[in-house]
Parts: C-alpha cells; sequence; structure tokens
C-alpha cells in the first residue's frame, strides 16, 4: 500500500520498518522523467515550481495505488496540495489526463500525443510510459518480519522514542510512563512538540497491528482506535457489503458523509480514529458524528478493559482507547452528517453536525439526537431534546427543535451569540428535518429538492484556452518554464536547499506579544543559558542605528525602547540547529508598559495618525456635476486584509568572507535594497555585498520591502560569530511579521443620470498602512489614480490617505492598490443598478472607456480595447443565455441561488518615476557556442527568465537550448530594480535584446566571412579575431519626466492592459458556502511572447483574486494579534476553488507600442477581473434576498466569507 504524507506530520522515527519514496525517487533529470512529472510539464503546470514536489507525490501515490484513478480521486488526491501561483487549472489538466473518465485513450489521448509531437527536444529527455524507474519495495522489508514483529527503542538523551508493535507492549509502555505523550497519526502531538521544550518519552501506536482491525458484527461496526482515517475508508465498502439489511447501513452513509468530508488526503493518511477523539479539538469531525451514534468506546490498560458511552469517556493514568463500537442503525432510525468551513475542502469546520432520529410507523419521533462542532470549548455540544419525544414528524417538531436550538445555544454564548453559528446549526437541524421528511415520503408543500441537493460540483473539469501562436522563432511559442524539469524532480535549489556548511547556525526571532507598549526589560539569560546557543541579537548590533525602507527608513529590524505592533522582532537568538534556535527563542522573556493602540483605519482617523500628505486627483467640477445629476447617493465600502501566502517564506543565509565581505543569498523581489540595508547597518561599503537569487517560491510583492531585514539579521548573526547563519521563517512566524495587502476604506459621494451614465464621483480612500512608511504611499497613489478602472467618470475627485497603525507594516500586494479601488468603485456601480433599476452589466458597458477619452491623469486614451473586448466576452461566455438560465434557476430553487457578472478593468501599466524605469543585463557567449543570460530580475515563477531566454534565441538567432540564465547577483548586474509591478519582463526583456544586438553586431565582419558557418564555427572565428563576447543591455524607459498627480505631468503609465471577464456562481443561502461555477476571460496582451506562461498568470492571478474576495479572511482583535497566522487558519484558494470550468482567450492587438515585441504585462491586471466573482455573489444574493421582500442594493465588504453571505441572505427558515 503507497500513502502519501505530510513530512511534517510523520516522525522520522514512525518510518521505521517502511520503505520511503520521495520526489528524487520517482524520477530525475539524469535517469529521467516519470511520467507524472512529464504530464505536468507537458501542461505547463508549475510556475515558481516550489509546490510541485508535492503534486508530483501526490499523484504518483494515487497511481501505484489506483492506475486508471476517477476524475473524482484525482482531484481528491491532490486536495490537500497548496500553489499560490497557478491557479490550479494547468496541475488538474495534467493529473486528469491519468483518467479514463477524460479520455477513453488515456495515456495515447491525442492532446498528449499533440504535446509530444510538438515538443521533440524535451521527448528526449523523458522515459516512455511503460517504465518505471521506481525503486522496488526493498526486499529485506519483503521477506524479514523482523521491522514488523519487534518492539524499537531510539533515543538521543533527551528523547526517547518507543516502538510496541502490540497491544500488550503498548499498555506496558503506558503504563511504565503515564504522562508520556502517545503518537499516532501525530496530527495533533507535533503541534505540541514543536512549540514546547519537550523532553522525555513518546511512544508511537501506529505499528500496533491490533489496534487497526474493523470487523461488523449483527448489532454494529467495530473500529479500531489505531485505524487512520483514510484506512477507515478504505475498509467501510468492505463492512457494509457484509451487512445485509439495508436499513442497517444508514449510519454507515452517515460515516461515509463525514469521511468525505474530513481533512486532506495527507492528513487522513496519518489522522487516527483514536487520536482524533483524543486530540481535544471543539470541532473534530469524527467525534461530533460518533458522539450522535450512541458509540461505545473499549478502554484498555494493563489491569483490564472497560467500556463507556462516548459521551462518558475519560482517560485514567495508563489508559488507552482500543476500539470503537458504532451500533447498527435501527429500522426506522435514520442519521446524517454536516459541515461548513471557510473552504470547501482542506479546512476546520466553522460548525459541523450530526443527528439520528427514530420515528416510528404512524411518523411519531421516538429520539432525536443532534451534536454539534465549533461551538462549546474543547467539547462536542448536545442538545437535550428528549421532550420532544412521541411528537408527530411535522412542521410544528420543525419549528419548535429550532426554538429549542436557539435557545440553547445562546446559553452556550453567555447571552452574546454568534449568531452565524447559531444559523448554520439551525440550518442543519433544518435540512435533517428535510431529509428525513423527504426519506419518509411524508408530503409537503416545502422545496426541499434545492435544499438537499449539494452546492454546484459538476464531475470533472472542463477549460479552453484560445490564443494564436507563430512559428517562425522561439518568441510567440509555448515555451516551457526553464527549471520546469528540475521543479518536478524536486532539483530546483531555492534558497532554503543550499546545503549546511560545516559550522552553521541558524536564527529564530523573539516576536512581541504587544501592539503598542515600552519595553522595560528583556531577559535573555533563560536562552542563554540553554544547550547550543551561540549569540543573541537586537538592536545594538547594527553598527548603525535606524532602519531601511525603500523610500522613508522607518522600518526597523529589531524594536528599540517600544514596540509598534504584535509580533514585531525584538531579537533572535542563534544556535546550532533550527529547534535549539526556536526553543531558546521562547525561553526570552519581556517586560512591558502598555501604551494604547491604534488598530484599524477608524481609529486611526479619530487620531488623526497619517503616514505622509494626501493624494488628491480631481478631474472636472465634481460639485456643479453633483449638482446637475438626476440622482446622489452617499456610502462607505471596506475591504480586508490578504497575506501574501508565498509558499516559500523568507529565507536568508549569510557568509562573512575575507576582508569583512558579506555574500547573502536571499529570498527577495529587490536585492538592491538587501545589498544597501546590509551595507547600512553593518557600516561596510556596498562592493563587499554581494546578495544573490536563483529564484523565490512566489513573491507577490510580499517579498519586497520586509525581505532585506531579515538578510540584515543573518548578516548580523554571521558577523557577531563568524560563521555562516541561516535564517528561515516559520510559516506563522511569517504571517506575524510580514505585511499584508492594504484594507480600505472608502467613503464616497456618488451623481448619475437617470440613464446610468457616471456623471460625478466624490471618494475618499484610507489605507491601513501599519506602523511603518513602507510603500504606503505609492499604493494609496496607485489607487487614486486607478480607482475608476475600466469606467469613465466625467467628473471625479479621488483623495487618498494612508493610515498609521500600530500592526505590521502593510505592503505591497499584486495590485499594488488598484483592487481595493476597484472594489469600492464596483459598490458604486452596484448601487447605480439598484438606483437606476438597470443591470449592473449595462452600468458597466455604457461607460467603459473609449478612444479619445482622457483619464484623470491627463492620459489621452488610444487603442482602447475595452469595448471590443466586452463584445467577444458577451459573446463568448453566452451571457445573455445564461442569464436567463441563471433566473430560472433561481426560481425553481429556493435554497440555492446562482449568481452571473461581467466586469472590465483597465490597468495601467509602469512605473511613474523615472529613475524605476531601468533595466541592465549581461549576455556571455562561450566557445562552445553556449550563451549565458544574466540579469537584474527575480524568478519568482511569472516566467522572467523563459521569456528572456526567448528574446535572447530570436536576436541571436539560435535555438533556446543553447541558452541558460544562472542566477540573479548584485555581483553581475548591479543597481538592480525591484521586480514588481508586472514589469520585470518590460525592463529586463529589452535590455538582453539590447545585449544580444550589440553582440550580433560585433559578429557581423566575421558573419560576411562564413554565410554558412554554423553557430559554433562563427564564435570560434570571432574568438580568434579578437571580438568581444560578452556585452552588457541597459534599458531606458523612454520617460521624460515623473509623474507628478498635482501638475498631472509625466506618464503615470507606459500602456494598458485591458481584460473583461463573465463569471457564475452558486451559493448555499443557508450557510454562505459558495462555488465558482465558470468563469470566462478575454484578455488584451498585445502580441504574447509566451501564451503559456501568460494564460497561467491570468489564471493565477484570477484564482488568487478568488481568495481575496472570498475566503480569505483575516481578521485583527482589538488587541492588535493576528488571528489568522498559519495555513490551518487562513484559507487561499485550493483545487476545489478554482472555476469548475475555466476558458480564457487571449485577444490579439499587434498594433499596440509596448517596450518590446508588443507585448504586454500580464503578472497583476488579471486580478482585477476577479471583482467579477464578488458581483456574481451579489446577483445571486439579491435573488435570496428578493425572496424575502428585500430588494435594492445591499452592502456587501470584501471578502464576501460565507458567514457575510448568509447572514446578507437574511432568515429564509420561516
Amino acid at each position: 500500500m503507497h500513502v502519501a504524507l505530510d513530512s511534517c506530520l510523520f516522525p522520522v522515527c514512525a518510518a521505521h520498518g517502511k520503505s520511503v519514496v520521495t520526489v528524487e525517487g520517482v524520477g530525475n533529470t539524469d535517469k529521467g522523467l516519470h511520467i507524472v512529472q512529464r504530464r505536468l510539464l507537458e501542461n505547463h503546470g508549475l510556475q515558481c515550481g516550489f509546490c510541485t514536489p508535492g503534486f508530483v507525490m501526490s499523484a504518483f501515490t494515487l497511481l501505484r495505488n489506483f492506475p486508471a484513478p476517477s476524475r473524482r480521486q484525482v482531484e481528491r488526491a491532490i486536495e490537500g496540495n497548496l500553489c499560490r501561483c497557478t491557479g490550479y487549472r494547468p496541475i488538474i489538466e495534467a493529473l486528469s489526463s491519468f483518467s479514463p473518465e477524460v479520455c477513453p485513450m488515456g495515456s495515447q489521448c491525442c492532446r498528449n500525443r499533440d504535446r509530444i509531437e510538438t515538443t521533440p527536444s524535451v521527448e528526449k529527455r523523458l522515459i516512455p510510459e511503460k517504465e518505471d524507474q521506481v525503486p522496488i519495495f526493498p526486499p529485506e522489508l519483503q521477506l524479514s518480519d523482523a521491522y514488523r514483529s519487534n518492539q524499537a527503542v531510539f533515543g538521543n538523551g533527551k528523547i526517547t522514542w518507543y516502538r510496541p508493535v502490540n497491544v500488550h507492549q503498548l499498555l506496558q509502555l503506558r503504563d511504565s510512563f503515564p504522562y508520556a505523550l502517545l503518537v499516532m497519526g501525530n496530527t495533533a502531538t507535533a503541534f505540541a512538540i514543536k512549540k514546547h521544550d519537550f523532553e522525555g518519552p513518546l511512544i508511537y501506536g501506529g505499528d500496533v497491528a491490533d489496534l487497526k482491525r474493523c470487523e461488523v458484527s449483527d448489532s454494529g461496526v467495530t473500529v479500531g482506535s489505531g485505524c487512520t482515517i483514510n484506512e477507515l475508508e478504505e475498509q467501510l465498502p468492505i463492512l457494509e457489503a457484509k451487512i445485509d439489511e439495508e436499513w442497517k447501513k444508514r449510519h454507515i452513509k452517515a460515516l461515509y458523509e463525514m469521511l468525505s468530508n474530513y481533512a486532506v488526503q495527507q492528513i487522513r493518511n496519518c489522522a487516527t480514529v483514536g487520536g482524533s477523539l483524543l486530540c481535544g479539538r471543539n470541532d473534530s469531525d469524527i467525534s461530533t458524528l460518533l458522539h450522535t451514534l450512541s458509540t461505545v468506546v473499549t478502554i484498555a490498560s494493563v489491569g483490564g478493559e472497560r467500556t463507556a458511552a462516548i459521551q462518558n469517556m475519560k482517560l485514567e493514568k495508563g489508559e488507552i482507547i482500543t476500539k470503537v463500537f458504532i451500533p447498527h442503525s435501527e429500522r426506522h432510525e435514520y442519521s446524517w452528517y454536516w459541515k461548513v468551513a471557510e473552504r470547501r475542502s482542506f479546512s476546520f469546520a466553522i460548525v459541523n453536525g450530526a443527528a439520528a432520529a427514530t420515528i416510528g410507523e404512524d411518523n411519531t419521533l421516538t429520539c432525536l439526537r443532534m451534536c454539534f462542532g465549533g461551538i462549546a470549548k474543547a467539547k462536542v455540544f448536545s442538545v437535550d431534546l428528549s421532550s420532544f419525544n412521541t411528537r408527530k414528524w411535522n412542521d410544528d417538531l420543525l419549528h419548535g427543535v429550532l426554538e429549542r436550538l436557539t435557545v440553547a445555544l445562546e446559553a452556550v454564548f453567555d447571552n452574546q451569540p454568534d449568531k452565524y453559528r447559531v444559523a448554520l446549526a439551525s440550518s442543519f437541524w433544518f435540512k435533517f428535518y428535510a431529509k428525513v421528511t423527504t426519506d419518509l415520503q411524508i408530503a409537503t408543500d416545502n422545496d426541499y429538492q434545492s435544499l438537499l441537493t449539494p452546492l454546484y460540483n459538476q464531475e470533472g473539469y472542463h477549460s479552453r484556452q484560445t490564443h494564436e501562436q507563430t512559428s517562425t522563432d522561439a518568441v510567440g511559442r509555448e515555451a516551457r518554464i526553464k527549471h520546469g524539469d528540475v521543479a518536478v524532480c524536486g532539483q530546483a535549489v531555492f534558497a532554503d536547499d543550499i546545503p549546511e556548511g560545516k559550522g552553521e547556525l541558524f536564527v529564530a526571532l523573539v516576536l512581541s506579544t504587544k501592539a503598542h507598549a515600552k519595553i522595560l526589560n528583556v531577559d535573555t539569560s533563560g536562552a542563554m543559558m540553554m544547550e547550543g546557543v551561540r549569540a543573541y541579537l537586537d538592536h545594538r548590533d547594527q553598527a548603525t542605528p535606524g532602519g531601511y525602507g525603500p523610500i522613508v527608513k522607518d522600518l526597523l529590524v529589531f524594536a528599540t525602547d517600544k514596540v509598534q505592533f504584535w509580533g514585531q522582532p525584538l531579537g533572535a537568538v542563534v544556535a546550532e540547529s533550527r529547534e535549539m534556535a526556536v526553543r531558546a527563542a521562547a525561553k526570552v522573556t519581556v517586560l512591558y508598559e502598555d501604551l494604547e493602540p491604534i488598530i484599524t483605519v477608524q481609529d486611526a482617523i479619530k487620531k488623526e495618525s497619517y503616514i505622509g500628505q494626501p493624494m488628491e486627483m480631481v478631474e472636472g467640477d465634481v460639485v456643479a456635476a453633483l449638482a446637475k445629476s438626476d440622482i446622489v447617493f452617499q456610502g462607505e465600502y471596506a475591504t480586508g486584509l490578504q497575506d501574501h501566502m508565498y509558499l516559500e517564506t523568507h529565507v536568508a543565509v549569510a557568509r562573512v568572507q575575507e576582508g569583512g565581505e558579506v555574500e547573502v543569498t536571499a529570498t527577495g523581489q529587490s536585492l538592491r535594497h538587501h545589498q544597501e540595508a546590509i551595507a547600512d547597518l553593518l557600516s561596510i561599503p556596498r562592493h563587499k555585498v554581494t546578495v544573490k537569487s536563483k529564484r523565490i517560491g512566489g513573491g507577490f510583492g510580499g517579498k519586497e520591502v520586509f525581505s532585506p531585514g531579515i538578510s540584515v539579521i543573518a548578516a548580523l548573526a554571521a558577523k557577531k560569530t563568524g560563521r555562516v547563519a541561516r535564517c528561515v521563517l516559520p510559516r506563522d512566524v511569517d504571517m506575524k511579521v510580514n505585511g499584508k495587502r492594504h484594507p480600505f476604506l472608502g467613503v464616497y459621494k456618488v451623481g448619475v443620470s437617470n440613464d446610468g451614465t457616471l456623471e460625478a464621483i466624490d471618494v475618499q480612500l484610507y489605507s491601513n498602512g501599519g506602523y511603518a512608511s513602507d510603500l504606503s504611499i505609492p499604493i494609496i497613489e496607485n489607487a487614486v489614480t486607478s480607482f475608476e478602472s475600466g469606467y469613465k467618470v466625467r467628473a471625479l475627485r479621488v483623495v487618498g490617505r494612508a493610515c498609521r497603525t500600530n500592526t505590521a507594516s502593510n505592503t505591497a500586494f499584486r495590485g499594488f492598490g488598484h483592487p481595493q479601488g476597484v472594489l469600492v468603485m464596483e459598490d458604486i456601480v452596484s448601487r447605480v443598478a439598484a438606483l437606476t433599476g438597470l443591470t449592473a452589466e449595462v452600468i458597466r458597458e455604457r461607460n467603459l472607456y473609449k478612444d479619445g477619452d482622457v483619464t484623470p491623469c491627463g492620459t489621452l486614451m488610444k487603442n482602447v480595447t475595452l469595448t471590443s473586448l466586452w463584445r467577444q466576452c458577451h459573446q463568448g461566455s453566452q451571457y445573455e443565455q445564461r442569464l436567463k438560465k441563471v433566473e430560472e434557476f433561481n426560481k425553481q430553487n429556493k435554497w440555492k441561488k446562482r449568481g452571473i457578472a461581467m466586469t472590465a478593468s483597465k490597468y495601467g501599466v509602469g512605473h511613474g518615476i523615472q529613475f524605476f524605469n531601468q533595466g541592465a543585463a549581461l549576455v556571455n557567449i562561450y566557445l562552445d557556442g553556449s550563451v549565458l543570460v544574466e540579469h537584474g530580475g527575480i524568478e519568482m515563477g511569472q516566467g522572467l527568465n523563459t521569456k528572456c531566454i526567448q528574446v535572447a534565441s530570436r536576436a541571436l538567432g539560435i535555438p533556446e537550448e543553447k541558452i541558460y540564465t544562472w542566477e540573479t547577483s548584485t555581483r553581475e548586474v548591479p543597481n538592480t530594480m525591484a521586480t514588481v509591478g508586472s514589469m520585470g519582463f518590460d525592463l529586463y526583456g529589452p535590455a538582453v535584446k539590447i545585449a544580444c544586438e550589440t553582440l550580433i553586431e560585433r559578429l557581423k565582419p566575421v558573419r560576411e566571412t562564413m554565410t554558412d558557418a554554423p553557430w559554433e564555427k562563427l564564435i570560434q572565428a570571432a574568438f580568434v579575431k579578437r571580438v568581444p563576447l560578452s556585452a552588457t543591455g541597459f534599458n531606458m524607459v523612454d520617460k521624460k519626466e515623473s509623474f507628478n498627480i498635482t501638475r498631472k505631468t509625466g506618464n503615470k503609465q507606459d500602456y494598458f492592459t485591458y481584460g473583461t471577464a463573465c463569471t457564475e456562481v452558486e451559493i448555499d443561502v443557508l450557510t454562505g458556502e459558495n462555488q465558482v461555477v465558470r468563469s470566462d476571460i478575454f484578455v488584451d496582451l498585445g502580441t504574447s511572447v509566451n501564451p503559456a506562461v501568460d494564460i497561467g498568470q491570468i489564471e493565477g492571478a484570477f484564482v488568487q483574486g478568488i481568495g481575496m474576495v472570498t475566503s480569505e479572511d483575516m481578521r485583527v482583535n482589538v488587541d492588535g494579534k493576528n488571528m489568522h497566522c498559519g495555513q490551518l487558519l487562513y484559507k487561499i484558494p485550493s483545487v476545489t476553488s478554482t472555476p469548475r470550468t475555466f476558458n480564457v482567450t487571449l485577444m490579439k492587438n499587434p498594433d499596440i507600442k509596448t517596450t518590446i515585441y508588443s507585448s504586454k504585462s500580464v503578472g497583476e491586471p488579471p486580478l482585477i477581473l476577479s471583482m467579477s466573482v464578488i458581483a456574481a455573489i451579489k446577483h445571486a444574493v439579491e435573488a435570496a434576498r428578493a425572496q424575502n421582500g428585500q430588494v435594492g442594493y445591499f452592502r456587501m465588504d470584501s471578502p464576501s466569507t460565507v458567514q457575510r453571505i448568509a447572514e446578507l441572505c437574511g432568515e429564509q427558515i420561516r
């Protein structure tokens, strides 16, 4: 049996006696790639590549167990793998190609064959599908029973790992070490070990075969407590088949439902039944269900066995759970399980519930049990409903139980009820009532069909990518990401993959637990006494006091006399291992004197706490236009925090070399700023500081400003100790210390004509900038100047202010202020539609920018393709036909609603500051004809290296295979500009082209004498003639002056990327759960240099935008503490979040003049098109409200979480 596991959940000692296969063992560039790896490459199923090995291993495991999987099996296998770059579409398509349900031809499908035939150079490197170089299961494990039958003990003097193989051994160990942690699936224990300075024995019960036995009897099913959730799911069909009577199987059906919602495959392969019951979580899926099904547990110790009802289960010293007995359902008993979470998969429950009802033949209730998770603290919540016994199963019972539930739940919340959780519990009872009523075939006027129908989840996944592809040379081709082959086999080197050097030290941060306070004392004695600790760093170790930053140097590496946000670094512990450093950091104690914090935008406005001066942009006479408008209204709109959630956290590896030289390998988007911060704060000249990066695992703006501070910390540690120092931020620490997308508050006054023309808008935008300046000023400026998006407003005044608060310094994020401003604008559009009686789509189309319009920045609009794109989207998405279907669906379904919306975007690309518009490259030709391209940009998944190689291939007239990129380094290309704002290729692509053209010009005389000579011969001859074979290229974008918002001089943008999108969604009106049914995207990218890369960027940005407007809810409490630090609490989109039908079309626009080859930037603009998702959700909510008699505008802030959607739908159960 093959199982996919999360390495962080599976201790090395637990692998004793097992064969472990990692991605390196599946396939590699030396021996060849496995078909899974190849299929991902063929389908362009990776960008930065950091997450790719995980997808490979999940798919590899699936195919080893199920060579011809179903579509559902494919998607379920990768639900636990997160990707922030691709949007999942190419990954799903690549792996679904193994399913016969996609094409009966399987691997011989024409789509796969066509891809292979068009890329012969890649095909030579890949192994045939029939071959399998994966090692066979080790013979010593097959032939010998020693590993399975003998107890094992491992220890290091502090922690001892005991691995018993039978229950007797386990109980003896439990008796000898009654307070030892019992490790089963390790899904809960791992956190206890990681967070505390843990020492002592660990007892592992995962290899006790007797605890995995599952049996069925006449009275019920017995499940071993050591059975993993996945093993239970695999055993259930076997157990079910042994039960003759159908009515006995109803509890098993409820188990199926629970298991289908339990975590993800990698966790199901670890988590055990017994461990899940004892983990202490109040939202455990299995615990909630088993508490409802009259489950009995068997508890054992060396003194014997006893049984207890699960509700009365309490383990004494030395006891363990050995098995769980689930009785069969009675003849007239009905049961069900249900769950609502922030995300449809891979998410803890907000509330889960289970119910069982026994009903007599005359429809009289004899017993009703209901339990809920996520309600009461640290336990399953149950309600005494015995008073309803003997009542008829009818609507009176329905409402009576609803009232009882409400009273009981409000009591739990101490008369301050969580209205959403109460509503979820009530909706569960309502759905259970409807299910049983349907099963009993009791006649009713209620529409229970849509109530019981699952939220839209069509079997399979559909997509279409439409574009034109040239065939003359590399430019315009679907070239694969150049590091793809090493990424799919785990050989791609990221910063933390650099092998540890001899004597290397590790750094862990000490963080503030206050948002605003004076630091009275920091006691490091507890940490410094620990074994392996070598140093403690704080602000006093800087050679120069102060901070760093791209504009104002007020970002602090370490706090000085006071802390300014919760999670601010106070210092750092340097130790011999990561674990030592983390545990020692926890021993540092800090004494504070509290100061009053400013947390929200509203707080800052009241306290007049701002960063910089207001930004104002005015076009026309707004006051006069408002006075003449037919309709005038006012309103507010707010947006939330969004975390970058790049999958590779911040890393820096520093070494101090001869003469005080400092070399740092870092994860950053602007190496110049790393070099500057290190040089300034360590007081050394920049020529002695080298910062380099081969690639980073996602950035999205989050590794632009904060990341130099991590490089400084690593450099300080290396300088202080004289040894190599590595600082790697754990995920939760990374989320605490780094800023997010700025939350915005928009306050507006709008005037429109009766026909929907946008006559006047007067709006104030406030952003939460956090404690430091960071990039808050240019971000608020960008929000101000791009506020109207694709819609022309006749008179417009936008004022923006960045607020200073006691939160982490919010920073750049894909879109750079544009999404927040457009969300406010789209709220205005929806309100205009409600007041004029027109649809929002009519309002949008009527106000689209056209040629000849002038933007508020003073830019004359030329070659505007918005109208054409709108028409193409309208027709290509079949908007009118689908709108009618949506309206019909909503008429026929009371409890599920659909919405559909079209939106447009105009995204300005370019740096408004003149000196930002420069990029440099270095191109070297070697005597074998191979070419090395170096540039100042950072490869982070956007295909920058790939596109630069395509440019060099065309410019030099040689195949791509002869060209290579190495890494970005401040030594090879100095004074680099940040790779941000979708400008990476616009800056560095032309620089590469210029360098190559310089070389071609030098080679011209030689070529004239060797017209037919191969490239290699030409280069050798040039070398003999002393022709320089190395050239730099410097690109200086034509920008005569910087943009000035007051005078409206200079160009804010170089050009605009236009796009339109049509999205359809479905929501559950009771729970707020939602699914994107279909999205059609049309984008004008000029002439795409690489359609595969560009489409991947469009899809990735769009899905990241889906997260921004739906599930990515991050809240800071009144004390300034971020409540959603970690992947368990913060929900980016997963595989199930992506549109079930996802179509992308590139509109060709070769006449546009841009920086290179008529191509347009694509990294950020498509994110704005995700406004179609929240607009579609709003349309669906409108339909739900309408059936309650609520019509007209309503405010739905972003993100539109399940809670926000349900609350806006209103009370639907009547």
